[in-house]
């Protein structure tokens, strides 16, 4: 069986690998109600994956640098390799992945990767750190993917029972995939009845819904027979995903400060978009919070 961290407080109790440093459990304790998915191979056999250093696909899964080609896969590298433990609490830990010869293979910077988990209330927040350990400019995205599982709480109802709640009323598009996972440039209103938008499986066949900078900074999981719902505020992060496997029984919020490369992307990491451009010495923070309401 592969080790487990495990965070608990009074509300919650949550559970984490070292691989990847993925979230794998999210349990209201007063209720023993599991919120996110269990990472079930038959549909996804994932549950939190981080996405570092891109978001999303690269065209042709390659880019330029110094006029040498690399190969990088989707999402990236971070969430296929170990992280160390530096710090743990009862109540938090942080982990960290840091660049050698291996990931310079395919990405040839030099980068430290934190992350951190913290419980309080019932509220569990992730925080991100990158830094530059390098002499050059670090190009990179990082994005979350976090699958709550439908019904929510393992209550009654079905996935398209369920609605995301924009934190503000406001038109949204919808930016369209191509086959191999890149911007077409399409784009499409979501259907969207004042602040609500329901999830139903048409929705979602196309691939994940790609948001770019939504004014809204906080979403709301909640659905018509269940008496629980879970927010994720997502304060700095300029694109929001939404996406479940075909006839999966969760969906996936994802904030990303990033995106996957358009059909027209140059090969080039300084020009794509949402790219973050961090000098050397610096140190890029983001944070995102998920709230049970129970």
């Amino acid at each position: 069986m592969v080790p487990m961290i495990h965070l608990e407080n009074d509300f919650l109790k949550a559970s984490f690998l070292t691989k990847g440093a993925e979230w794998r459990s999210f349990v209201a304790k007063p209720h023993d109600a599991e919120f996110l998915w269990n990472a079930d191979p038959k549909y996804w056999a994932k549950s939190s994956p981080l996405l570092f250093p891109i978001v999303g696909s690269l065209k042709g899964g390659q880019f330029q640098h110094l006029g040498q080609t690399y190969f990088l896969g989707r999402h990236g590298l971070a969430r296929e390799r170990e992280f160390a433990i530096v710090e743990q609490e009862t109540w938090r830990v942080m982990l960290r992945q840091t660049s050698d010869a291996e990931t310079r293979k395919v990405y040839p910077f030099d980068w430290d990767l934190e992350v951190e988990y913290r419980l309080w209330k019932r509220v569990m927040h992730t925080t991100w750190r990158v830094r530059n350990t390098g002499a050059v400019a670090l190009p990179f995205s990082i994005g979350g993917h976090p699958a709550f599982a439908l019904p929510l709480g393992g209550g009654a109802g079905d996935f398209e029972d369920s609605f995301l709640d924009f934190e503000l009323e406001e038109p949204l598009e919808r930016w369209m995939l191509d086959a191999n996972g890149l911007l077409s440039g399409e784009t499409r209103p979501l259907p969207t009845l004042g602040h609500s938008l329901l999830l139903t499986r048409s929705l979602l066949a196309e691939d994940a819904v790609v948001i770019k900078r939504p004014q809204s900074k906080r979403v709301t999981l909640r659905a018509q027979n269940s008496p629980y719902s879970l927010s994720l505020e997502f304060p700095g992060f300029t694109h929001l995903g939404i996406w479940s496997a075909p006839g999966a029984p969760f969906v996936c919020i994802e904030p990303w400060c990033g995106v996957t490369d358009g059909v027209d992307a140059t090969g080039k990491l300084a020009d794509k978009e949402g790219i973050v451009v961090l000098e050397a010495g610096g140190t890029f923070e983001r944070s995102f919070a998920v709230t049970l309401h129970l």
